[in-house]
């Protein structure tokens, strides 16, 4: 097996059947992937919804692994644990769920297919991504950077977020197993 070289944050969200604990699945069974090694968790932190507000408040966090898997494997993979082991029912775009996992950065690669787009385009937009984001990786490319500081020009962070959890990386992954 190729040992895990390429380093990736996951955004993952739920705001369904207790998120905390979904949030704690989620990263058990991406800590199982093959080729893939789990390396830490951002604070989780509570916010309200993004795009269609009349719904409960998602509670949200990043996590840094490394893997062998290209990104499109990566993406069959963490759907296979949104829907088929996590139960994910399939919904209307930002509407509630169980679990929701983005890949947000994979290595320093861009990639443009209509399944999946690298960086994940919504990055700047969305503080609930950019904070734990910032926790984990300080040094975002030049581009995203930019897009960032505009974003926080308009709209502060913190302000949109509640702490729920602070960040202990490696605790989770050992809680897991």
């Amino acid at each position: 097996m190729p040992k895990p070289n390429n380093s990736c944050f996951l955004g993952l969200g739920s705001n369904l059947n207790n998120p905390n604990k979904q949030l704690k699945t989620a990263i058990m069974h991406i800590s199982k992937l093959a080729e893939t090694q789990y390396i830490q968790s951002a604070s989780w932190f509570q916010s309200k919804a993004w795009g269609v507000t009349e719904q409960n408040n998602f509670i949200n966090t990043v996590i840094e692994i490394r893997t062998s898997l290209t990104p499109l494997a990566l993406l069959k993979a963490i759907k296979v644990i949104e829907y088929r082991l996590m139960q994910r029912q399939a919904n209307k775009k930002w509407h509630t769920r169980k679990i929701d996992i983005d890949i947000l950065l994979y290595g320093r690669q861009r990639l443009h297919r209509k399944q999946l787009i690298i960086p994940h385009p919504l990055i700047a937009e969305r503080s609930f991504v950019t904070e734990p984001l910032l926790q984990l990786k300080p040094y975002l490319p030049v581009y995203l950077r930019q897009k960032l500081r505009f974003r926080q020009k308009m709209h502060p962070i913190n302000s949109e977020l509640k702490l729920i959890q602070p960040q202990n990386p490696k605790q989770l992954a050992r809680q897991q197993t």
